[in-house]
């Protein structure tokens, strides 16, 4: 958690020494000069140990993420905030113009701000995202214990560089890249990056090996501390009470100890034998597809979330980017929204990437699909 949070937070006193972090870097991270929050001192160096650890908690990115680098919408997952309108869903920032629902003693901005808070938040965030991660899993009848001791590769300044998967190593991954796209690293070996293009693999190098509590205590921390006020219900979909084919965002779903797997080899296509564009994570490359027939072709989403993704029509062409990717996506020649429907898309039963509000449905809905 240590390394985590200096890393994180930008608060990394080794790197600060060495010179990689400048005094003004820490200013803006700070929002303001070191004599604002410490007067009479001149210089962040000056920080005692715990002056300079409790300027971590407050720290605050260019696009509003504090501390461990938490944000709106997984604070309001986590039931310490609401807000109908979010970095990720309407804002291009983390604004903190919600409302705090008191969990754990935090009723603003400020009160979390602090080591306390934090501290039992970023255990939470663990255990939350490790529930995903089983229950997306067990969609395919595999767990987390089945991927710990693997391997997977990346490049690195034109280099491969192969990493251990550990559990640690794939918290932290889940903390950079959710854990939707932690699953389609596991599951598609798909390897994504966050708005800086960190790796995703870059954290599990880099925080893996560490001891820490099992798979079950950690969910067991999270669970145990649901208040019923968590707001975006995004572990499942959301339930379809009154069947009237919409989903209900204040009813989210139980969580379920165990999903049982489905067989994805008879999946429902449009009349005719199509074929099927997986929509995936591919670093920085734009693949243009120059065939898609609608009459009969699939968009697999798989495991990617809503927020991941924007559909735009871009002249005669769809484009489908994958956010935060490097410019990631698929350009389908030939093709607009009205020429589909919701007949051409799938995922996983576990992942609302299509069903859900401003998902994948909705964005060419707006842009005059049918259906």
């Amino acid at each position: 958690m240590a390394a985590l949070l200096a890393f994180e937070s930008g608060w990394d006193r080794e790197r600060y020494n060495a010179g990689v972090i400048q005094n003004s870097q820490l200013t803006e991270w700070a929002r303001g000069p070191v004599e604002s929050h410490y007067p009479g001192y001149t210089s962040w160096s000056q920080l005692t140990d715990e002056e300079w650890e409790a300027m971590s908690y407050r720290s605050m990115n260019s696009l509003g993420f504090v501390g461990y680098q938490f944000g709106e919408a997984l604070l309001i997952d986590l039931g310490y905030y609401k807000d109908n309108i979010y970095y990720g869903a309407g804002a291009a920032t983390n604004t903190w113009d919600g409302t705090w629902t008191g969990k754990n003693g935090v009723n603003s901005l400020e009160d979390f701000l602090m080591k306390e808070a934090q501290t039992i938040a970023i255990q939470e965030a663990f255990g939350y995202n490790l529930q995903i991660l089983q229950n997306q899993l067990g969609v395919y009848g595999k767990s987390l214990n089945d991927f710990v001791g693997q391997t997977r590769t990346y490049v690195q300044n034109g280099e491969q560089v192969t990493v251990d998967l550990t559990l640690t190593g794939i918290l932290a991954a889940s903390h950079l890249r959710g854990a939707w796209g932690t699953a389609a690293l596991l599951l598609d070996n798909a390897v994504s990056a966050d708005e800086n293009g960190t790796s995703i693999l870059r954290y599990i190098e880099q925080f893996g090996g560490y001891e820490s509590p099992t798979v079950e205590t950690l969910i067991g921390l999270h669970k145990g501390r649901v208040i019923g006020d968590e707001g975006l219900g995004s572990l499942l979909l959301a339930r379809d009470d009154e069947n009237d084919g919409t989903l209900d965002a204040d009813n989210p779903p139980t969580i379920p100890d165990i999903v049982d797997p489905i067989d994805t080899s008879n999946e429902v296509k449009p009349e005719g034998d199509g074929k099927t564009i997986q929509i995936t994570y591919s670093w920085g490359e734009m693949t243009t597809v120059e065939d898609f027939d609608p009459s009969k072709d699939l968009l697999n989403f798989g495991s990617l979330p809503g927020a991941d993704v924007l559909i735009e029509e871009v002249g005669p062409d769809l484009r489908i980017t994958v956010k935060n990717n490097g410019g990631s996506g698929y350009l389908l020649k030939g093709v607009q929204a009205e020429d589909l429907s919701a007949a051409n898309l799938t995922a996983p039963d576990w992942n609302p990437v299509v069903t859900q509000s401003g998902g994948i449905a909705d964005q060419l809905r707006a842009l005059g699909a049918a259906g």
